[in-house]
Formats: structure tokens, C-alpha cells, sequence
């Protein structure tokens, strides 16, 4: 039979009701978050690039025929 201090029979209680974190978990959840930012900035440049790319070709032919509507006919 194993036997454990109270110290660490305290701990495993206080990680099973949530009240601490390992930081292991807390390392893995930072790399998500670094990750998630990561993600969003990309995000924002690629949304820039687009309207950039749409704002500098208003004349272009493709541009106009994306936004042109033909009126439906019997």
C-alpha cells in the first residue's frame, strides 16, 4: 500500500475540486492562449491585405463583375 503525507493527500484533493491549477495545466493553457493571438493577428492582416487589394482595384473588371446584378427576364 502506498502511503502519502498530508501534504500530498491535501494537494490531490485541492486538484480534484478545481482550487489548484498544476502548472503543467497552467503552461499548456499560456501556449494556447499564445497560440489563439497568434491565430487573431494573422487574422488581421489577411482581412487588411483583402480590403487593401479591393480598395486599390476599383476599376478592375473583376471587381465590377462581382458586384454587377443582371435583371432577371422571362
Amino acid at each position: 500500500m502506498k502511503t502519502k503525507t498530508f501534504k500530498q493527500f491535501q494537494l490531490e484533493q485541492l486538484i480534484k475540486d478545481g482550487t489548484v491549477i498544476p502548472a503543467s495545466r497552467l503552461a499548456e493553457i499560456k501556449k494556447l492562449e499564445v497560440q489563439r493571438v497568434r491565430d487573431f493577428e494573422a487574422a488581421v492582416t489577411d482581412e487588411e491585405r483583402h480590403r487593401r487589394a479591393f480598395r486599390d482595384g476599383k476599376d478592375t473588371k473583376t471587381r465590377a463583375a462581382t458586384l454587377t446584378r443582371v435583371p432577371f427576364t422571362d
